[in-house]
């Protein structure tokens, strides 16, 4: 017997019984949650090193072509030329890695263990900054410092700093784990990188194998895109963040502000996240430095405003440009939705994913006007034309 939807008693049995596999799969799906959740967690884990290989390899991509382009001046060979590059690249990015973590490890140890010590005597100077000023403007603040009392911040925190470095030692095996998948996310991007042509072409063949020839053109296309999106977005950032954070570094040991390295870290990770990251770097810092000395948070208030400024005005537009092409309801609209769907890596990359959905929004919309012979006027032209059809009634 043919099968035909056309008939409505089987089409009828194929619709409830499409709509029967599709609740035993959700049911399935749901009753197993967990262990496919373990499933996928399980299958990350084993592939993270190579996730961060691409990632790797995505960043170092744009050196790599650069010096390779340079080398080829000399009338080197291509193939030598990437070569060479891939070294050159390779070699220096694990020298500054190295570099960064001889010059910045050092100062914030000394940095946290200097604040630790001292934690106690700025609690105690903050009591006696918020008793000068009750006495001053007769206020009461009984309630306050009994809280204070009660809570008692210093050696809660004391107590919390020592099980996180007890913490920090017995996880020795998660060091060497975690440095092993360093050494085996650099190989694979230095693989990748190496063999980009040829991972290209395949997957260019599965994509027009899979999609045919019209969508497999709009997928490379879109896919170049989104390179180019997220290379520019991602690069450009942490290199903004990396100077803001030097910086701010080099700014504190010429204002004489106590915890530089500290401070110009929190600074340089939190500028990552557009839009808030000023805000959730400079308030935990100038709360900080209100508890050692008051004048202190004002000295830094002023002077991350200039940095900030600076940053938003010379810095970052010259090194990302304006090239994302959506205003800044949009950036500020996708950083919060990202970050309340994912955190603070949706914060970071919510803007270059939704610069991606939107262009493919627009793409399709002026696709689909084009094909229903469809022309969106502008406002004043309606306006016009409606003024003209009620002179004429």
């Amino acid at each position: 017997m043919k099968f035909d939807l056309r008939d409505p008693i089987q089409k009828n049995i194929f619709i409830r019984s499409m709509s029967l596999i599709i609740a035993m799969i959700a049911f399935l799906f749901l009753w197993r949650i967990n262990d496919l959740i373990h499933f996928v967690g399980s299958v990350v884990s084993l592939l993270t090193p190579f996730l961060l290989g691409f990632g790797l390899a995505f960043l170092l991509d744009g050196p790599v072509n650069w010096t390779m382009n340079r080398l080829m001046e000399f009338n080197l060979s291509p193939k030598l030329s990437r070569s060479l590059a891939i070294a050159i690249v390779t070699i220096f990015f694990v020298l500054f890695i190295l570099f960064t973590f001889w010059v910045l490890i050092p100062s914030l140890i000394d940095s946290i263990t200097v604040f630790v010590n001292n934690f106690s005597g700025y609690v105690s100077q903050l009591e006696n900054i918020l008793t000068h000023l009750a006495e001053r403007y007769n206020i009461d603040i009984s309630a306050l410092l009994s809280s204070f009392e009660s809570m008692n911040i210093s050696d809660t925190f004391q107590k919390m700093v020592q099980s996180s470095m007890t913490k920090m030692m017995s996880y020795s095996i998660d060091i060497i784990h975690f440095a092993t998948n360093a050494i085996i996310s650099l190989a694979a991007a230095v693989y990748m990188i190496a063999d980009k042509e040829h991972l290209l072409r395949t997957f260019k063949v599965l994509v027009y194998m899979i999609f045919g020839q019209n969508k497999g053109n709009f997928i490379q296309i879109y896919s170049m895109d989104a390179k180019n999106v997220f290379q520019q977005y991602i690069v450009g950032n942490l290199t903004d963040s990396f100077i803001i954070g030097l910086i701010t570094w080099f700014g504190c040991i010429v204002l004489k502000l106590p915890y530089a390295p500290m401070i110009g870290l929190i600074v340089g990770i939190t500028n990552i996240i557009p839009v808030f990251g000023p805000f959730l770097g400079a308030i935990p810092v100038i709360i900080l430095l209100v508890l050692i000395k008051p004048m202190y948070a004002v000295i830094f208030a002023v002077f991350i405003l200039i940095i900030q400024q600076m940053d938003g005005n010379v810095i970052k537009p010259l090194i990302l440009g304006d090239k994302l092409g959506i205003s800044g309801f949009w950036i500020l609209f996708s950083v919060s939705i990202g970050g309340a769907l994912f955190g603070a890596v949706g914060m970071f990359l919510g803007v270059p994913v939704f610069v991606l959905i939107y262009e493919a929004l627009k793409d399709i919309a002026e696709i689909s006007l084009k094909e229903r012979h469809l022309v969106i006027p502008d406002s004043s032209s309606v306006v016009i034309e409606q003024k003209v059809k009620n002179e004429t009634k």
